[in-house]
């Protein structure tokens, strides 16, 4: 539950008490049912490790309506997803947080405020959405709801990276939406330990399925190294 709306995900478990756990947050036009989710979810819990895939309220198959869809009410819900984990786990915890594309922006925002986060992993994360609204309008993408942008100014995530390590940073070279540049500016700005990986040829989405095994890989990899 998250501010009186039921929450829709899927738990990935791995056959061993106490594991750590990974919490994906899908990004602006995405799902949890994101054939990279669930993809993702199978290696990790091949690997020894928990992963929960949610929906967003007002996504998929969690309760709430279009106006629900802003920044702050989705970093609420990703509060809710942590604490789901951590109420139904042993004491000790170890959890790390992987997004894409605003869900990469929204696991940066939630690690600088929570200190128990153990690792990030993002994807194709914007740095910044001030051309948000003209990019997607160009791209023939559908918009978000004004209250989003009405939410937006309130959240700038340049300020907070010195807060966040252990952080691996996934960005592909062909990138349609959101430049490379962008994944350098969060690379630059964050606490060390830290690594960035350009995926040669690879888009937004990572609709390859080579560049998104490959993704995949170094996020396990990652989280089987600080988790």
């Amino acid at each position: 539950m998250s501010e009186g709306y039921k929450i829709s995900g899927i738990l990935h478990l791995p056959d061993q008490k106490n594991p750590p756990y990974v919490i994906s947050s899908h990004g602006l036009l995405s799902s949890k049912d994101s054939e990279k989710y669930i993809a993702l979810g199978e290696q990790i819990s091949g690997e020894g490790m928990g992963l929960l895939r949610f929906d967003f309220r007002g996504i998929g198959e969690s309760e709430g309506e279009e106006e629900d869809n802003t920044i702050s009410k989705k970093i609420n819900d990703l509060s809710a997803a942590i604490d789901f984990i951590r109420s139904n786990s042993g004491s000790g915890i170890r959890i790390g947080l992987l997004g894409s594309s605003l869900g990469g922006f929204l696991s940066l925002m939630k690690a600088s405020m929570d200190k128990e986060i153990r690792a990030v992993v993002i994807w194709a994360t914007p740095l910044h959405m001030d051309d948000f609204g003209s990019k997607k309008q160009e791209e023939d993408y559908p918009l978000p709801p004004e209250a989003f942008f009405e939410d937006l100014p309130r959240h700038r995530l340049l300020p907070l990276l010195p807060n966040v390590s252990n952080c691996l940073v996934i960005h592909g070279e062909k990138d349609e939406l959101v430049p490379v540049e962008q994944a350098l500016g969060i690379f630059n700005s964050l606490t060390s330990p830290k690594e960035l990986h350009v995926i040669g040829g690879a888009d937004h989405r990572l609709l390859d399925p080579v560049h998104r095994q490959r993704a995949i890989e170094l996020s396990v990899d990652w989280f089987k190294k600080y988790l």
